[in-house]
């Protein structure tokens, strides 16, 4: 299989990620745990979401402002079959705050790190890359929880089909 066959084979993992992301974030009202000196964290969506279908031609949905995911006009277009393409995302550890967009291809745009605290140019840098490898890891921990739930027999039995309740339910955060 060539890497183009690979590709096109798997694309559909990065909205259903997103999309799962969403409504796990309202499930366990953001709280997240990777294990590992990371520990846990709050992960948020913010103020931007884009969900679409992967149909082709089909329409995207862009919400910006307030707080989209919690918004019925973004619930109505997951029961109408669409996910989540890209989100603007907030991840709060202890007192650090990271934002970014992530996208459905699993890139990360947009990056805003925590404050830097040093004060010599190279503490500043090393400060700057830690903070990053710090959300890589968290991002990354988040995609294995998926992954892992996603390829088990869990997925079918049980998070599936909650995950389709949540979608088709009234509720609204």
């Amino acid at each position: 299989m060539d890497m183009v066959d690979l590709i096109n084979r798997t694309q559909f993992l990065g909205p259903e990620f997103l999309t799962w992301l969403w409504y796990r974030v309202e499930l366990q009202q953001g709280i997240f745990d990777v294990g590992g000196e990371l520990g846990a964290f709050e992960l948020w969506f913010d103020d931007r979401l884009v969900v679409g279908s992967a149909t082709m031609g089909a329409q995207e949905n862009h919400f910006k402002g307030g707080h989209p995911a919690s918004s019925a006009e973004a619930r109505t277009a997951l029961r109408l079959g669409k996910m989540a393409n890209q989100a603007k995302l907030r991840i709060v550890r202890a007192s650090a705050e990271w934002s970014f967009v992530l996208k459905d291809d699993l890139s990360v745009a947009g990056v805003k790190i925590p404050a830097v605290l040093g004060r010599e140019d190279d503490e500043q840098l090393d400060e700057r890359v830690l903070l990053l490898d710090q959300l890589d890891a968290m991002v990354k921990g988040l995609l294995g929880q998926f992954l892992a739930l996603r390829t088990s027999p869990e997925w079918q039995s049980d998070e599936l089909p909650a995950l389709l309740a949540w979608v088709a339910s009234e509720a609204i955060a």
